[in-house]
C-alpha cells in the first residue's frame, strides 16, 4: 500500500485555518486516488556551496553519533566520515545484500542499522564492525534502543520489543479498535529514551495538524498505555540525555475570536506523562526534526536540546535539503537521490525568512499497521504529502506520474504525465523519486518495471 507521513510544516496561518475549516473532516478530504497500472518491459549540479559525494552505494539514511556522520544504503552499505563528509570509509558492505532503511546510535560505542536483510546490525565498538541480530521480520522500516539490551524495532503490521539484546521479542499489543486508538494505525516512530521506557508515536495523519497518539511503557514493554497531550501537533519525538524531546507546536489562545494558532513548541520528560515546556524563542514552526534539531526551511536550523544561548545552524538555502539530514564538524550532509554536503555555521542570532524559504519535504512513512496485504507491485515507501501549501493555489490537486524502476526496487527516474498544478506535479515527482519498491520478480528473475501511479493531495496557500 502507499500510505502518508506526518511532518508537514503549515506555518502558523495555515495551520490554524485549516484545522478550524477541516476539524475532524480532514481526513476525509485529504483521501486520495492511487490507482496502480503495471507495464513490464526491461530496460545537474547545484551551487557551489554543495558538493555530490560519490559512494560505493545508493545511500537511503544518515545519522550523527559523537560528530560522526553515518551513512546506510543499498548492498547493506554502511560508511563514515569524521570530517563533516569530505571523506568516508566503509564500514560495511555485502554485494548485492539487502537495502538498509534505517541507522542511529544508543551511544558513542552501541549502533544499529536495519532494512530487508531480515535482522539488525549491531555495532558495540562505535561502528569499526557490524554483527547480524535475528528479528522476526524479513523487514523492519524502523529501530530504537536506550542501550545494548532494551529497544523496539517496525515492522509491517507489528512492532517488537526486547530486553535481551534481541535475542527474545516480544509483540506489542496495540488495540486499533479501541476507543483510544480507533483511527491511529500510522507508526511515525519508534523511541527508547532510558531502559524500560520506550514510545510507539501513532498519528491519524501526515502532519501536525492531524492527532497522534503516544502509546508509552514504562517497564520494558511489559505493559503500555495511551497518553495524550492535548493541543499540540508533533513534528519529533527523540531521546536525549535518558528523556523523551518533543518538538512540534502548540495552539494557544483558542477562545479568542477568530480561534487559536500555532505556536512552536519544546518540552522533555523522564517518564511521557510529565513535561518541562522550553522557553520558546521564536515565532517560527519547525519543519523537519531528528535527534540533532529542527529545521525551520530550507538554510535555517536550531540545535536540540537547546543551548544558552540558543544555537542555531545556517547553511546555503538551494532547495536541496530532505527530511533526511544531518550536521556534524561544520557541515550539513542531506540524503535524496544522492549523498550532498555544504557548510553550516553555528550563530546565536536567527536569520529572517526570505521569500525563496521553503518547508522542507516530510519523511517518507511505511504503511500502517492496519494496511491491507499489497497486490502486485509491492511497496516499502511510497509516501507522499497529501497536505501541501503552495503561495498561489488552494484546492484539490491530481497528478499522475510515470515511475521507472530498476532491478533493485530503487526508482530509476520519475516523469509528470499529467497535473492541475507545474508546482505540485514537480514537487511529487521530485518525491517519488526516493521510494523504495520490492524488486520485482518475473519468472524467478528480478525485472526492471514501470508503473502509473495517480495522487490527489490538498493545496493550501499561505498567507
Amino acid at each position: 500500500m502507499f500510505t502518508k507521513r506526518r511532518r508537514s510544516s503549515l506555518g502558523n496561518s495555515a495551520a490554524a485555518r485549516l484545522k478550524r475549516a477541516m476539524g475532524h473532516s480532514l481526513r476525509a478530504l485529504c483521501q486520495f486516488i492511487f490507482v496502480v497500472a503495471l507495464t513490464l518491459y526491461g530496460f545537474s549540479s547545484f551551487a557551489s556551496e554543495w558538493r555530490t559525494i560519490e559512494l560505493a552505494a545508493r545511500p537511503l539514511n544518515i545519522a550523527e553519533s559523537n560528530g560522526v556522520l553515518w551513512v546506510c544504503g543499498s548492498d547493506e552499505f554502511i560508511a563514515s566520515s569524521d570530517d563533516g563528509g569530505k571523506t568516508w570509509t566503509t564500514r560495511h558492505s555485502s554485494k548485492n545484500g539487502g537495502l538498509l532503511l534505517t541507522i542511529g546510535f544508543a551511544n558513542e560505542h552501541f549502533g544499529f542499522a536495519a532494512g530487508t536483510v531480515g535482522a539488525i546490525l549491531i555495532t558495540k565498538d562505535g561502528g569499526e564492525s557490524w554483527d547480524s541480530v535475528k528479528v522476526p521480520s524479513q523487514l523492519v522500516y524502523d529501530v530504537a534502543f536506550s542501550d545494548e539490551k532494551h529497544g523496539l524495532i517496525q515492522a509491517p503490521r507489528t512492532i517488537y520489543t526486547t530486553a535481551d539484546g534481541g535475542t527474545t521479542w516480544a509483540e506489542v499489543r496495540i488495540d486499533l479498535d479501541s476507543e483510544e486508538l480507533q483511527g491511529f494505525s500510522q507508526v511515525l516512530e519508534v523511541v527508547a529514551p532510558s531502559t524500560g521506557h520506550q514510545a510507539i508515536v501513532l498519528s491519524e495523519g501526515n502532519s501536525s495538524v492531524y492527532d497522534y497518539r503516544l502509546f508509552i511503557t514504562k517497564d520494558a514493554g511489559r505493559n503500555w498505555r495511551v497518553q495524550e497531550i492535548p493541543s499540540t501537533g508533533l513534528g519529533r519525538l527523540t531521546a536525549h540525555g535518558g528523556e523523551y524531546w518533543f518538538a512540534g507546536m502548540e495552539v494557544i489562545e483558542k477562545d479568542k475570536p477568530g480561534g487559536g494558532y500555532g505556536v512552536p513548541l519544546v518540552m522533555h520528560s523522564s517518564d511521557g506523562e510529565n513535561w518541562t515546556h522550553v522557553t520558546r524563542w521564536s515565532k517560527h514552526e519547525f519543519s523537519e526534526c531528528n535527534t540533532q534539531g529542527c529545521l525551520y526551511w530550507d538554510g535555517l536550523g536550531v540545535q536540540l536540546p537547546p543551548a544558552n544561548p540558543i544555537s542555531f545552524w545556517t547553511f546555503a538555502p538551494e532547495k536541496v535539503v530532505t527530511a533526511k539530514w544531518a550536521v556534524g564538524k561544520g557541515s550539513i550532509c542531506t540524503v535524496g537521490t544522492a549523498l550532498r554536503c555544504a557548510p553550516a555555521t553555528t550563530t546565536q542570532t536567527i536569520p529572517p525568512y526570505s521569500e525563496s524559504s521553503a518547508p522542507i519535504a516530510p519523511l517518507l512513512a511505511p504503511p500502517p499497521l492496519d494496511a491491507p496485504p499489497a497486490q502486485g507491485l509491492q511497496c516499502l515507501y511510497c509516501d507522499f504529502e497529501q497536505i501541501m501549501v503552495t503561495s498561489d493555489f488552494q484546492g484539490a490537486v491530481e497528478v499522475e506520474l510515470h515511475v521507472h524502476i530498476k532491478l533493485d526496487g530503487l526508482v530509476q527516474r520519475v516523469e509528470v504525465a499529467r497535473t492541475s498544478n507545474k508546482e505540485i506535479g514537480e514537487r511529487l515527482a521530485a518525491t517519488a523519486e526516493n521510494w523504495i519498491f520490492v524488486p520485482y520478480v518475473s519468472d524467478g528473475v528480478a525485472r526492471p518495471v514501470d508503473t502509473k501511479v495517480t495522487l490527489r493531495v490538498q493545496a493550501i496557500k499561505s498567507k
